[in-house]
Formats: structure tokens, sequence, C-alpha cells
């Protein structure tokens, strides 16, 4: 099963049962034993198998979604599932503890900043995170998947040469698994395995050829990811990334830091531009200004948040103590203050954000703006 989530009063997750994928509303005590269990558990249902609404068949096709289950009953026992799912449970079982020594609305956005889970975001934080142009940052890709072997790398590093490409391989199905899988996450550990090999071949193979042999290879085996917008969304953003970046960072002016900060985001926002008009009829100007001031906090969040998360969630869980709440208060505290930020630069974002054709004047602004530095650039050569 996955993950469950309360949603309109009752329970929605997703079962396999046979081999098959249905999407499943529970209600009443099946909802409330269901909404006990975590993705990879093994549950026993009774109930019957429903034919898929035609609205939902193409929304939920990516997800192997074939029909939907009306449940009856669910028993109370339950099995843990394969041993990969039981160790990624827990550490997401650990990170909620750690999450639940911050504010409520602080504690669920830690979680959809460093493993994606979203389930217990309000939905104005939601709404929020999109109109600001920051919604990228709850949703796991290769941000989180270079901080985690940032964090694994010295680890790595030790191990005998033989052995590292195998122990990468093995680190980034684990985050998989944490992450629930999802096609960002699919998409960034495909391309870090990619250049893991690479590595330990001793071949330095360019990144845009190692994003095109991901997409390639992950659409091949599961051809049905070509109608994910997160997997089309996270690919464009890095295509963004590694073509009109480095462009931008040669015309922006200002100091180094700036000019690579500001033409990141605008790489990444461009690369995404297209289809985030079309799906999502939005392309926000303000996130160029939101980015800059969230990423790098995000990302020092990202960065800790697993390990100080793990370390926190395992202190609550020995003992249940006041002395212990305030240790692992105390040693939350800061990561909470890294996220508190980022909610307020969401929520300031959304307040100052452009809309309808001011928002497109802004763009051709920007547009502009780009154009006279090339200019400039051009002439000063």
């Amino acid at each position: 099963m996955e993950d469950p989530q309360w949603r309109n009063g009752g329970v929605q997750t997703v079962l396999q049962l046979e081999g098959e994928r249905f999407i499943v509303y529970a209600y009443g005590l099946p909802g409330r034993r269901l909404s006990n269990r975590q993705a990879g558990e093994v549950v026993r249902v009774s109930g019957d198998r429903l034919r898929l609404e035609a609205s939902k068949q193409h929304r939920l096709s990516y997800r192997h979604i074939v029909g939907m289950f009306a449940v009856r009953d669910v028993s109370e026992s339950y099995g843990n599932g394969a041993v990969l799912y039981l160790s990624a449970n827990n550490i997401r079982t650990a990170l909620a503890k750690s999450a639940a020594a911050m504010p409520r609305d602080e504690g669920a956005l830690f979680m959809g900043l460093i493993i994606g889970d979203d389930r217990q975001q309000p939905a104005t934080m939601i709404t929020a995170f999109r109109n600001s142009g920051l919604s990228h940052l709850t949703a796991v890709s290769g941000q989180n998947v270079a901080f985690l072997l940032t964090v694994m790398g010295p680890l790595l590093m030790r191990a005998r040469s033989s052995w590292r490409f195998g122990l990468t391989l093995f680190v980034l199905l684990w985050f998989t698994v944490v992450t629930r899988g999802e096609p960002s996450v699919l998409r960034a550990a495909m391309m870090a395995g990619f250049v893991a090999l690479g590595t330990a071949r001793g071949r330095d193979t360019p990144a845009r050829r190692m994003l095109g042999l991901a997409i390639i290879v992950l659409i091949v085996c599961d051809p049905l990811l070509a109608w994910s917008v997160g997997f089309w969304m996270s690919s464009s953003a890095t295509l963004g990334l590694l073509i009109i970046t480095p462009q931008l960072a040669k015309i922006v002016p200002g100091p180094s830091w700036f000019s690579i900060a500001l033409s990141t985001t605008m790489g990444a926002q461009l690369g995404v531009m297209p289809i985030t008009a079309i799906i999502f009829h939005s392309a926000p100007v303000i996130a160029l200004v939101t980015n800059l001031l969230a990423v790098p906090i995000a990302g020092m969040v990202m960065l800790v948040g697993i390990p100080l998360g793990m370390l926190a969630g395992i202190l609550a869980q020995i003992s249940g103590g006041a002395f212990m709440t305030i240790c692992v208060t105390a040693l939350m505290w800061p990561v909470g203050v890294a996220v508190r930020w980022v909610w307020w630069v969401a929520v300031l974002g959304e307040r100052m954000s452009l809309h309808g054709s001011i928002n497109t004047y802004g763009w051709c602004i920007v547009a502009l703006l780009v154009i006279s530095a090339r200019i400039s650039a051009w002439r000063s050569t």
C-alpha cells in the first residue's frame, strides 16, 4: 500500500491487490485502521473492485492505477513488508517525531523539504508555495539527492573503490524508497547513478548526456512516466540549469555569488515555464526573488535535516520525559527557524505576486534587462 492521507473526511490510499493497483477511499473504522499504516506494509482487506471513473483514468494512469476498491473491512493485524520498506518507514517515523517538536505548520513543511511528504501541509501553505514559485522545494529532486550524497560522501569515500559504486547505488535506492519513488526522485536518482557509474569507470560524461540517458531509460522502463507532470517539470528544470544557466551567468552583472544565484534561479524557472504556464496557467515572475531568498536556507534544511532529524527522532523515541523533550526541541530549534524563514518568504511572495498581464509585463522587463546585459557584455569585448 501507499502512505494514506486524510481527504474529505476519509482516508485515501492505493492498495496493490494481486499485482494490480487500486485507489481506495475508506471511511469510519476501516479508514482509521488504514490511516495508521505506512507504504510497503501488508494489510488484509475485504471489499469490492470497481471500475475507475472515466474522468480519473487519464489523471491516475501514470501511477498504474486500474480501478477503485470499496473497502468493507480492514484487519487490525498487518505485516511490515520488505526489509527496505521497514527501514525506510523507521526513518520516516523518526523524522516525524523530530518534526513534532516544531509548530504544526513548520513541522509539516520540514517533512516536505527533506523527504517530500506534504500530506500534513494546509491548503494555504500549498497555495502560497505555488503562487510564489517555490513549490519545487517540497518536491524532492536533484537538490535533495545532491545533499544526500554530500552527507554520505565521507563514508562512501572510506569504502574500497570496488565497493563504492555499489554502495552509492544502494544509498540512492534507499533514499528513493524513503521518499516514496516520486517521478522527480526517480529522475534525480537515475541521473546520479549514471554519474556514479561514469566516475567508477574514470569517465567524465557531460551532464546533459546523463540527463538524456536517465530520461530515456526511465521512460523505456515505465512509459507511463511520460504522463507525469512532476517528471517533466523535474527534467525541464534540470535542462534549464544545464543549458540556460551557464549562458546567463556570463552576462548577469554583479558579484559572482549574486550572478550565479540569479542565473541558477532564472535557468530553472525558464526551463519549467512552458509547463507551468500550460498546466497551472501561472509563471510568477516573483519567483526570481523568492528563490534567491528561500533556496539557500531551504538547502541548509535539506543538508542537515535528515541527520539532525534522525538524531532528534531517536532521542524522542528513547524517552518521553520532559528533559528529553526539551533536548529534542532545542536540537530542532535552529532548523525550525530556517523552516519558518522559508515559509515567510512563500507567504510574502504570494502577497507580492503579480497576476495576469502585469505578470507578463514583469517577464518582459526581465527579458529586456537580460538582453541589455548581453549587449553590454558584447560591446565590452
